[in-house]
């Protein structure tokens, strides 16, 4: 995988998913026994922010670290993209002096602009371009989501049953995580159920795939426009707001204000699920809204468990493609 770009999920296969998967539990376990593993000695990850970051900067500073590397955090107006310089020149530079390049650029325009970008650096990079979540996809997110699913339900994780819900928001967030945990669960085998009220339907195109690969794999994808049937039997609810992409923001805003009350994830909803399920998030919590504190601070909530494996999966993505 070395030189490889990480942009999308759906450009890897089954079994570089687990590759990276089985890479990212060798390292969690290295970091708890304190065993060093410095795989990326004097190397220097380039890190592109066009939008404010707790855990995917801090953890992927701590990776490069703790890898033996170091990672420089740029955020628009520290380059000369603030003064019109294209992309991509700022690409070929960019790659004469780093070992790869990692870019969060969501909410850069229209649905669409931001993995415009990344592909972009990447035909013009010479070095790997890792997604660090656009409007379209978050992989390392994802990876670590599966990290945390795994860790709790073990090599029997395809057969549980993983509900990934809309909630209200006030803000209107990007789709991408629900877009790679399609073609995640699709290239893994898993049992997913998407849920959202009618005007969230997911890209045509990443559903189109998924379904596809699914075919393949035996994974089984649903969509449920019902919250309250759709959790009956969850081993897993996945809390994700995100806006429509049939409707302007402004609509979007007005129009979901209608389920305000009726998709926010409460202690209740654990009652229908299985006895065992978890609850996730990838944070920031948007408590009281999204999901009440209950659930949130709850026995069966992992976000920190998950918000942890963000560091050891990307240290996988990391040192397998630099």
């Amino acid at each position: 995988m070395k030189g490889r770009d990480f942009i999308s999920l759906a450009d890897f296969s089954t079994e570089e998913l687990e590759m990276i998967i089985e890479t990212a539990f060798d390292l969690k376990r290295k970091t708890r026994r304190r065993e060093p593993h410095l795989l990326l000695q004097h190397k220097t990850l380039g890190m592109i922010f066009m939008q404010p970051s707790t855990r995917t900067r801090i953890s992927f500073e701590a990776a490069m670290t703790q890898l033996g590397g170091h990672a420089q955090y740029y955020s628009p107006e520290t380059l000369q993209l603030v003064h019109q310089e294209s992309w991509a020149d700022t690409a070929q530079v960019m790659s004469r002096y780093l070992d790869g390049i990692m870019i969060r650029n969501y909410l850069i325009g229209s649905y669409g602009e931001g993995r415009k970008v990344q592909r972009w650096v990447a035909e013009n990079a010479s070095v790997p371009i890792i997604n660090g979540a656009d409007d379209e996809g978050h992989p390392c997110q994802i990876m670590a989501d599966l990290m945390t699913i795994i860790e709790r339900f073990g090599p029997a994780y395809k057969e549980k049953r993983v509900v990934m819900t809309w909630a209200y928001s006030d803000r209107v967030k990007t789709i991408g995580q629900v877009h790679d945990m399609m073609e995640a669960s699709a290239l893994l085998g898993m049992n997913l159920t998407l849920c959202f009220p009618e005007g969230y339907e997911p890209d045509s195109k990443y559903m189109t795939h998924a379904l596809k690969v699914a075919e393949r794999t035996g994974a089984n994808l649903h969509t449920s426009h019902d919250l309250e049937d759709a959790v009956k039997g969850a081993h897993v609810i996945y809390v994700k707001s995100y806006g429509s992409l049939s409707m302007e923001k402004e609509k979007d805003l007005e129009y979901r204000k209608a389920f305000k009350d009726k998709w926010r994830i409460e202690r209740r909803h654990f009652g229908k699920a299985d006895r065992n399920a978890i609850f996730m998030h990838a944070l920031p919590a948007a408590r009281g809204i999204e999901a009440t504190d209950e659930v949130y601070d709850g026995p069966m909530s992992v976000i920190f468990d998950e918000a942890e494996n963000r560091l050891h999966a990307q240290k996988a993505v990391l040192s397998l493609i630099m």
